[in-house]
């Protein structure tokens, strides 16, 4: 892996969401990211502390909000210390807008519903990487 190669890392409890934002990231940005996938709060947190010792900078978390153990903005709060720079989108089935003002201080940069609309999620990574297109 190339260490200016940036990664985008997904991370929901279920499979098939998983699948649909591999397919739907992979077309739009073919090999602009790498992908790298989790199934928890904690798996995520462990998989950016091993990327970042090989170099890697996580450019994107996409994270949803209702998972076990750790929900969606416990990950974002946790991601701000041990990658600040990451832009974090929340997936959600339920709006809270307390939580999500209190997590813009945290990198947030969208909170999009399920199911999301693949465009709103392409745009909104590329609006943050290319902010001047």
């Amino acid at each position: 892996m190339n260490e200016t190669t940036e990664l985008i890392i997904c991370v929901d409890d279920e499979k098939t969401i998983l699948d649909g934002l591999q397919q739907q990231l992979s077309r739009a940005f073919g090999d602009e990211f790498i992908l790298e996938f989790a199934q928890s709060g904690q798996e995520v947190l462990d998989l950016v502390e091993e990327l970042q010792h090989e170099g890697m900078k996580v450019a994107f978390l996409i994270t949803d909000q209702m998972m076990p153990g750790m929900n969606g903005h416990e990950v974002i709060r946790k991601m701000a210390v041990i990658s600040p720079l990451t832009k974090c989108i929340l997936l959600t089935g339920y709006t809270d807008t307390h939580i999500i003002e209190n997590l813009k201080e945290y990198n947030l940069l969208a909170c999009l519903n399920k199911p999301w609309e693949r465009e709103e999620l392409i745009e909104t990574i590329k609006s943050a990487k290319y902010p001047s297109i």
